[in-house]
């Protein structure tokens, strides 16, 4: 496979076939570090500790560590921004970022108490959020407009090949636990190190302005007022994320409630729903980024994407057996697909300024992070309100996070 070395100081050209697939290389290591945690071993790892309240104490451990991850995608996207690191802005953060939440896996792995497992996860969420925040800025940065739609489908792709990938790794290595968390964390690392090389950044030679207090409070916010398109790209991804990490976030309590699986089993369980979600995101993603490039068009996908998803909610929601949730997954992983395919490419066509494209894109990225704390939220209350974890109500408000993320699209005016 050819490849391509990069220059921070070459002006934006088309990328090659090479430079693409290391890039999605990278993507899918990444996110097999993230989602093994975030959906397989640390929930398993709450069970076994806490097996009589796990679904609050999960959710409760969510919700603190999603925090970390909204604080860390801007905070370290900025800092890449402005870093003159000799070993280049992006690749110092995505690289260190693996490293350090590869460290902090482990220690969730080694942990017996809920405080260890809180403490790791919200350093893990720090660490590889400085990570995404890097990678994801790579896009802006070296991948003209006109290809970033298939660019963006391919790793899209990657992203939630991640979701299978994760789950099976995962139950592979279920009778370690030590591995159980090692294992994606280690694969991840080497798959993310293999791209490095080939970001040969050039170190900035002027001296960035003094970053001050007011800099700092700057790194979370882009005005929607003067941004009105961001704005509403932002609002349109917070939504559909939201949708789908209800799904994501209790998919094994449903599982475990609902069609009688175990903390020992409820692994390969969410695995072979991955694979259906995964098969799903694959068909949507296949020609989503290629069409958008080609019509120039954007908006209309991304808004038929979440109305796809919002379809699947309702058979997951009134599923009996595994046959209809997979049916309800699989079409909710072929909106996620469509979605993911063009979104990407939406908001970096309508970024507020080039030059701090990782900070902005990290902001674009609270979208992402954010969900992980306020879905937990919403079901404790939901089910507070319900009297019940009632996961029937839980799905069909996802459906209604997706319409509403449909909605909030059609007001971007920058994008066709």
């Amino acid at each position: 496979m050819a490849s391509e070395t990069l220059s921070a100081t070459s002006p934006i050209k088309a990328r090659s076939a090479g430079f693409i697939a290391m890039l999605a290389v990278a993507n899918l290591g990444l996110w097999l570090a993230v989602y093994a945690p975030a959906l397989v071993t640390v929930s398993i790892r709450v069970r076994e500790i806490r097996p009589d309240d796990a679904v609050s104490v999960y959710g409760s451990i969510t919700a603190i560590a999603g925090l970390f991850a909204l604080f860390g995608n801007p905070f370290f996207g900025r800092l890449s921004d402005r870093s003159r690191s000799r070993f280049g802005k992006r690749r110092t953060y995505f690289v260190g970022g693996m490293i350090a939440g590869t460290a902090a896996v482990a220690v969730i792995g080694l942990a017996s108490e809920i405080p260890v497992i809180l403490v790791g996860w919200c350093i893990a969420q720090l660490a590889y959020n400085a990570a995404i925040a890097s990678l994801t800025a790579v896009l802006a940065d070296y991948v003209p407009q006109q290809q970033r739609g298939r660019v963006a489908g391919v790793t899209g792709v990657c992203n939630y090949a991640a979701l299978a990938g994760a789950a099976y790794v995962a139950a592979w290595f279920s009778g370690s636990t030590i591995l159980m968390f090692l294992a994606p964390a280690a694969i991840g690392l080497f798959l993310v190190a293999v791209f490095a090389p080939l970001l040969k950044e050039t170190p900035a030679t002027h001296k960035p302005q003094r970053f001050g207090v007011r800099d700092f409070l700057t790194t979370f916010w882009v005005n929607p007022i003067k941004n009105p398109d961001f704005a509403w790209a932002w609002v349109s991804r917070f939504l559909i994320v939201l949708a789908w990490m209800t799904l994501l976030t209790y998919q094994s309590f449903l599982l475990i409630n609902r069609f009688g699986f175990t903390n020992e089993t409820v692994a390969p369980a969410v695995a072979t729903a991955s694979v259906v979600l995964v098969a799903g995101i694959l068909v949507g993603s296949a020609g989503g980024g290629y069409l958008s490039d080609k019509s120039g068009r954007r908006k209309i996908f991304v808004a038929l994407a979440t109305v796809i998803a919002a379809i699947g909610f309702p058979f997951i929601a009134f599923s009996q057996d595994l046959g209809m949730f997979h049916v309800g997954v699989a079409v909710v992983g072929l909106g996620i697909g469509v979605h993911m395919s063009v979104d990407l490419a939406l908001v970096t066509d309508v970024l507020p300024n080039s030059a701090e494209s990782g900070k902005d894109l990290g902001v674009f990225n609270i979208a992402n992070a954010l969900p992980q704390s306020v879905a937990p939220a919403f079901a404790a209350a939901l089910f507070a309100v319900l009297g019940a974890e009632d996961f029937t109500a839980l799905y069909l408000c996802a459906a209604v996070f997706a319409l509403l993320g449909a909605l909030a699209v059609k007001f971007v005016r920058g994008s066709r």
